[in-house]
């Protein structure tokens, strides 16, 4: 800290820190605060001015007694003799008081204390002292300025953080390179030793690559926990943030599916170029919603990491390139069409193989030879839009039962 302290004393630099029950010692050498309580702020400006915030509401720090701790215990209602307190509005109201009292405003207070602070920057108001705002407003003053900005810190967050697209184009390209070069030699014809290799590339494309969507998981469950703490601060509505991540994340699945195309296509000579990339983006985006539900649904990555993996396992056994379906136990043929993986793989196998008398035998053999493409492209589409309509009402679910017991809680 007294290096920090001194690296900004001769310059225009500022360092923010973030400390929980810092030492005296720390304390000391800490200039302006934000202290937060619940994900809310409860107090920003001066460190000297703390104690004067606090005894304006009554709560002054006892003879002997550590300011800091006394701080942190009132607004975490340490104390039954505290709950009185709304520290909600409580600033508001202390700045109000220091306005009249020496004339003063609260955008003088701010740039007193932050004299270096970014010209110009509205801090966007929380539901609470928004009252009878027909609407939730972002720092623009509308929904679609919200959504535009949490669409632009998405990717630009994909784009910094390499776990996200570049670690996973990575392994997508050196994979299909792989892929590429196995079958590179494999031959055009409809022998046996040109279809059986064909199908299997097509099986791993519509399973493998979809599989290894799991990666993503313990990315959406930390960009879930910042989510959290901004809705919990009213700055915009969970919808509103899931909408903005899904139609993100459509850039990374679109140059996933194009990387992963042009390689196979053109290292094997797959038929229906574009065919193969709409089929295999639509089938990736569909994963991808899968992880959006999963990380709603379950919080911790490392379960919904085994959870999703499992789905996807199961998936693979009945999509129909290990058993057609006719050899399915009967009370269990239903399951051919559940998956989404089913569709993604017959589709591919459709696109490949149809269009000769050999193809359509080939086709028959798997029992996918009356199947349309473009039927099976319209159901994974609708399969991405109703996750992602699942994963909405989730939202809003959990987010209404939040607010209910934020309610119950300060009742």
């Amino acid at each position: 800290m007294e290096f920090l302290k001194g690296y900004i004393s001769n310059s225009n630099r500022r360092v923010v820190v973030t400390l929980n029950k810092p030492s005296q010692f720390i304390w000391s050498l800490i200039d302006n605060v934000i202290l937060l309580s619940k994900g809310r702020v409860v107090y920003e400006g001066p460190r000297f001015d703390m104690e004067s915030f606090f005894a304006f509401h009554k709560r002054p720090t006892p003879a002997r007694f550590s300011p800091l701790e006394h701080y942190l215990a009132v607004v975490n209602n340490f104390r039954q003799s505290n709950a009185a307190v709304n520290w909600e509005t409580a600033l508001k109201e202390w700045q109000e008081e220091a306005d009249e009292d020496e004339g003063d405003d609260l955008a003088d207070d701010i740039e007193l204390c932050f004299p270096t602070a970014i010209p110009d920057v509205h801090i966007p108001q929380t539901n609470h002292e928004r009252s009878g705002a027909p609407q939730k407003l972002c720092c623009c003053g509308s929904r679609c300025n919200t959504f535009c900005e949490l669409l632009r810190r998405y990717i630009l967050n994909m784009l910094r953080n390499p776990g996200m697209l570049l670690i996973r184009f990575v392994m997508y390209t050196a994979l299909s390179l792989i892929l590429g070069v196995l079958f590179f030699d494999v031959q055009q014809d409809e022998s046996y030793l040109a279809v059986n290799p064909r199908a299997a590339l097509l099986f791993y494309s519509s399973s493998f690559y979809i599989f290894m969507i799991v990666s993503i998981l313990p990315f959406l469950a930390n960009d879930l926990q910042i989510r959290d703490k901004e809705t919990l601060n009213g700055f915009y509505h969970p919808a509103t943030h899931h909408l903005a991540s899904a139609v993100a994340s459509i850039p990374a699945v679109l140059i996933l599916a194009l990387v992963i195309s042009l390689i196979l296509v053109g290292m094997v000579k797959l038929q229906g170029a574009v065919n193969f990339f709409v089929i295999l983006a639509l089938a990736l985006w569909c994963a991808e919603s899968a992880a959006f539900l999963m990380s709603i649904l379950v919080r911790n990555y490392i379960i919904g990491i085994v959870l999703l993996a499992g789905m996807f396992g199961m998936a693979m056994a009945v999509e129909g390139f290990m058993l057609v379906p006719s050899i399915f136990p009967a009370w269990l043929q239903w399951t051919y069409y559940v998956p989404f993986h089913t569709y993604a793989w017959r589709s591919l196998m459709y696109n490949e193989f149809a269009g000769s008398p050999s193809g359509m035998a080939v086709l028959e053999a798997y029992e996918i030879q009356e199947s349309n493409i473009y039927n099976d492209m319209i159901v994974l589409l609708f399969y991405s839009v109703a996750i992602h309509l699942a994963c909405l009402g989730m939202v809003v679910l959990l987010g209404s039962q939040s607010s209910s017991v934020q309610k119950m809680k300060k009742s």
